[in-house]
């Protein structure tokens, strides 16, 4: 384990109220987001909750951490968010939002922010801490492997633009071996292997998904309609054989999302542009999508359909 030396400033806890604002300019700044309108839409909301609490005396502000940042002189110059979860009855921590002004880079000031942060979560009694890098941010990855995280899995980011044409194109025609009809519950016994290779199950608990929600049984339990009800399922068939799944999400947020379940063989790439192009053409209401997708497959498949590749984002974890 990596024994940092201390850089010139001083660590504190986060403090949404009195650092929200300033840590969602540092954010910005630290990972290219001006141009991100996803990345956008938190940002402004981190920065209302700020304004709020700010304004808001009779709001309590007394909590567990969110995280820490890092003062020089006064200055905030570095953030680290902890953040807690719950997978299989056990706790687990994501830290999130390394970020670190550029004038203070080659400090220290990051690995200080995550030594502080893995002792937060060793005095918590957290034995896990999950982390996500861009897969090409080599820098961050070998500071993160100095601190014992291991690399784990990689996903691609893919998304589309909203449209005010959709379902209005002219269609396309694919040939006549392929048919897209809604999922049967025979479907399901693949389509849930699939997704276990293509969604590993050790980070579902960060998905907006509930994937025991995708199962076609799960509509005999009444507490899970209010979610059921925001799910449609597409299978893509060659012949008699079953080659994709797709599960349509709807979401109260700015894009819904896509999960695809498809086998990694020589036609995935055909196969997922038919069964996206289908539902671009046939379901889709124009809202911007996002599919999370294995790192480097099916990618002619999704740019034929118009989607662009947002990031590469690498999953590590540590056992502490």
């Amino acid at each position: 384990m990596l024994t940092p030396q201390t850089p010139p400033g001083a660590i504190r806890s986060f403090d949404l109220a009195g650092d929200g604002e300033i840590v969602a300019n540092l954010i910005e700044e630290a990972f290219s987001l001006k141009n991100d309108p996803d990345g956008q839409y938190v940002l402004i909301q981190m920065r209302e909750n700020a304004r709020r609490l700010k304004h808001a005396s009779w709001i309590p502000l007394t909590g567990p951490a969110l995280g820490y940042v890092w003062q020089v002189g006064g200055r905030l110059v570095g953030n680290i968010s902890v953040m807690p979860y719950t997978h299989k009855a056990s706790r687990l921590h994501l830290i999130a939002n390394v970020a670190v002004d550029p004038a203070f880079r080659g400090q220290g000031i990051a690995k200080a922010l995550i030594a502080r942060a893995l002792r937060f979560s060793r005095q918590a009694g957290v034995r896990e801490v999950w982390l996500q890098v861009k897969r090409d941010n080599e820098v961050a990855i070998r500071m993160y492997e100095q601190f014992g995280f291991q690399q784990d899995h990689c996903l691609d980011i893919w998304k589309k633009s909203g449209s005010q044409k959709a379902n209005q194109t002219q269609h396309y025609r694919y040939p006549s071996l392929y048919e897209v009809r809604n999922r049967e519950f025979g479907d399901w016994q693949s389509q849930k292997e699939w997704l276990r290779l293509n969604y590993p199950p050790a980070t579902r608990w960060y998905s907006a998904l509930e994937f025991g929600n995708l199962s076609p049984w799960a509509w005999l339990n009444p507490l899970n309609w209010v979610n059921l009800i925001e799910l449609s399922h597409y299978s893509l068939c060659v012949g008699e054989q079953l080659a994709a799944v797709l599960s349509f999400q709807r979401t109260v947020l700015r894009s819904d999302n896509l999960y695809i379940a498809a086998p990694q063989t020589s036609a995935e790439n055909e196969h997922v542009g038919v069964l996206l192009t289908h539902f671009l053409q046939e379901n889709w209401t124009g809202k911007p999508l996002v599919v999370e997708y294995p790192k480097g497959r099916a990618v002619r498949g999704f740019e034929s359909s118009g989607f662009t590749l947002a990031r590469t984002l690498l999953w590590m974890h540590a056992n502490l």
